[in-house]
């Protein structure tokens, strides 16, 4: 005995639409990303870019620094 679909239909309860809406995702886009399971590469990588990141905002902090430092300097030298 071969099932119809419309006998399959019959045991599924009606949905309720969304009247054609693109839904909205339940989770934000690096909350999806997170639950993703990572690969060994995939830590390195995370990894890397975040000593990377340190690294260029301590640089950025140095820079202004003595950036500041220079523009006293050179303040000093002018009187």
């Amino acid at each position: 005995m071969k099932t119809k679909l419309e006998d399959l239909l019959k045991g599924v309860p009606a949905q309720e639409g969304n009247g054609g809406r693109l839904l909205a995702p339940t989770v934000s886009a690096s909350a999806a990303k997170a639950a993703e399971p990572m690969t060994a590469l995939d830590k390195t990588t995370a990894s890397a870019k975040r000593l990377l990141d340190d690294e260029a905002l301590v640089r950025s902090e140095k820079t202004a620094r003595l950036k500041a430092a220079r523009k006293d300097c050179d303040k000093g030298d002018d009187n």
